[in-house]
């Protein structure tokens, strides 16, 4: 991309000939770069024009001075008041190099014309003629010579009032080229100009195709800046070849009016289109690039002479801010680097000739003298096989997200598949369990079991982490549940457990476990690094906090369990609560804490029974969120001791 950005503004000063632009009524300045192009310096800018015919007019010191200004194609019809004759006059300033050489004077016009240069009539085309020969379209040329540095150019110019003019207008276009480059020579094979349309082309359908890819994603702001880039691109190009593709004068004078800010558009673009491939965030120097580009776009156009001239030092600013960057080593590595550098390399080639063939080294490549047009392409090529690849990859990439997606999905349904279904029936206890899901698979895990002397048994654990690993855990977590022997004591099940799980060889995957008997009477409880067990008291309506701490299991040291014992009574509520609860971030970015998990607790406590504590303790989850997604599991298991028999089985949730 570096490469491109250097030499996009270089193949526009040494690519494209041309129109000398904006120097009326000053002379124009005829330089060897100019005529050497194959269209040569065309003289379509504005003339100094008198009515009428008079002797003398041809004359390089006749005054002028006061002669009216307009274009010689007279593409709007004749100037008012007309008579069907005219003198046009126009200045010229040769530079040194091209003083005594010999060039080649083109015109074309529909009338009758008769050129002078410094008082000598050099050219003529249908002289005496009169309708019904005319309008009848004329190409002429011949051998000059500049020898000094100011000369002047007169034409007598004839066409009858009254005559329709053509779609070129009446007037006439006078040209200097280098001898023998007269495009109008001899007949070209029809493939070369479908080639140059190609060429014109391929910038243009680049330009829409990425700008379509913009519009799916508007993240990618590179498709954006290099569908502008190469919408400039397709008018250079277009320009550099409008002889042979535009088939009127008008149009080409339209182009030519049109194509005055384009380098400086191409040259911004360009660097838009590096900062949005090679850096992340921009560069605080955008703004003042885009401000001094936009500037000198709307100041090419206001201020024509500037034109050909105001982009340069633009672009040596361009060159050194690139250079800066990449110098400075906080570029992005982005696969498909070796396209860029590819591709540009062979633009660097073709500017390299491009300037041998302008400064006279070289007569053409492959007989073409626009070579850089082919560099244009390569670049072109080069950029969009970058993007289609980045472009690729992200549909890989999207690709991937989704099949983890759906093996995260089948994570998740595995890991509550290992939650009961069914909670057990004991008298006395009323038992009620939910679990509200975040976006990745978490490692929230309950189950209990009836003990048969009364009680429940109930574990409630939450494996560290997100993901697949934590899931597989709370298989493992389920299956040692399962097997643990009736008649011990929770601190010995709990070590015993952990040596389970240290024997496996988890590394960093630890087990936060806790497990409780419950009864109508007491409850005893042991934790491992869980939260502590929440007694809400019916008499009282305090919320009591039973055991906390411990270390997870899994890990290489052994823990040393505590079980505590509190007695329970009529209507007494216990909560066991993962960690996601107290973690629950609301709106304004602040946790809900373990006081306010015990506050909420406190409220939901009065419901009936304990599905009621279960759905209020949800909607208070609901309120606190509001509509931002969990960032962790959050598992509910409530216990409500009964005054009656066994209690009415709920389904876990």
């Amino acid at each position: 991309m570096r490469v491109k950005v250097l030499l996009l503004p270089a193949l526009l000063l040494f690519g494209v000939g041309g129109p000398a632009r904006a120097q009326e009524p000053k002379p124009v300045r005829v330089r060897a770069s100019q005529v050497a192009d194959s269209e040569g310096l065309v003289l379509r800018f504005a003339w100094r024009y008198a009515p009428g015919d008079a002797a003398g007019r041809e004359a390089p010191g006749h005054d002028d001075s006061t002669w009216q200004v307009v274009l010689p194609t007279l593409s709007d019809g004749a100037p008012p008041g007309w008579p069907g004759i005219g003198w046009f006059r126009r200045h010229l300033l040769v530079e040194p190099a091209l003083q005594g050489s010999a060039l080649a004077l083109r015109l074309e016009t529909p009338g009758a014309a008769e050129v002078f240069l410094d008082g000598r009539l050099v050219l003529s085309a249908g002289r005496g003629q009169s309708p019904p020969e005319l309008p009848s379209p004329r190409r002429e040329s011949s051998l000059v010579t500049l020898p000094g540095r100011h000369h002047v150019l007169a034409v007598r110019y004839v066409f009858p009032v009254g005559v329709p003019a053509s779609g070129d207008g009446i007037g006439f276009q006078l040209s200097l080229a280098v001898p023998g480059r007269d495009p109008a020579a001899g007949v070209e094979p029809g493939w070369l100009n479908g080639l140059r349309g190609a060429i014109v082309a391929l910038p243009a359908f680049l330009a829409f195709l990425h700008l379509a890819l913009y519009a799916f994603d508007r993240r990618a702001r590179e498709n954006l800046f290099y569908a502008i880039e190469m919408a400039a691109f397709a008018l250079v190009v277009l320009r550099e070849y409008r002889e042979k593709l535009l088939a009127t004068m008008a149009q080409r004078e339209t182009l030519d009016a049109l194509i005055q800010g384009i380098p400086v558009l191409a040259i911004l673009f360009g660097l838009l289109t590096y900062y949005a491939v090679r850096t992340m965030p921009y560069p605080r120097t955008w703004r003042l690039f885009a401000g001094s580009g936009l500037f000198l776009l709307v100041a090419s156009y206001v201020l024509p002479p500037i034109a050909g001239y105001a982009w340069i030092p633009f672009f040596a600013a361009v060159v050194v801010e690139v250079l800066r960057i990449e110098g400075s080593g906080r570029t992005i590595d982005r696969r498909g680097a070796g396209i860029f550098l590819a591709s540009f390399a062979v633009l660097l080639l073709t500017i390299v000739l491009q300037v041998l063939i302008v400064v006279g080294v070289l007569e053409s490549v492959a007989g073409t003298r626009a070579v850089y047009a082919f560099g244009i392409v390569a670049s072109a090529v080069g950029m969009s096989l970058y993007l289609a690849r980045s472009f690729g990859e992200a549909r890989v990439v999207a690709a991937e997200s989704e099949r983890k997606g759906r093996e995260l999905e089948r994570a998740r349904e595995l890991q509550l598949s290992m939650l009961p279904r069914v909670l057990p029936r004991v008298a006395g206890l009323d038992v009620a369990a939910a679990t509200h899901t975040a976006a990745e698979v978490g490692g929230d895990f309950y189950d209990l079991r009836s003990e048969g002397d009364g009680s429940i048994l109930v574990a409630f654990g939450d494996a560290t982490g997100h993901g697949l690993a934590p899931g597989i855990l709370v298989t493992v977590a389920k299956a040692l549940f399962t097997a643990m022997p009736a008649g011990r004591t929770l601190p010995e099940l709990l070590a015993e457990c952990g040596r389970v799980l240290s024997a496996m060889s988890l590394q960093r995957l630890k087990m936060c476990l806790a497990l409780a008997r419950v009864s109508p009477c007491d409850v005893a409880f042991a934790s491992a690094a869980m939260p502590p067990l929440l007694v809400h008291r019916a008499g009282t309506g305090a919320v009591e906090e039973l055991g906390a701490g411990g270390l997870p299991l899994g890990g290489r040291l052994a823990g040393r369990y505590e079980e505590r014992r509190t007695s329970l009574g009529p209507g007494d509520t216990l909560l066991f609560a993962s960690d996601g609860l107290a973690e629950l971030r609301s709106a304004d970015g602040g946790e809900l804490g373990y006081d306010g998990a015990a506050r909420a607790f406190s409220e939901a406590a009065s419901g009936a029974n304990a599905h009621d504590v279960v759905d209020a303790l949800g909607a208070a989850l609901a309120r606190a969120r509001a509509l931002r997604p969990l960032e962790d599991d959050v598992t509910f298991v409530v216990v409500r001791v009964t005054h009656g028999s066994a209690h009415p089985t709920h389904p876990a949730r």
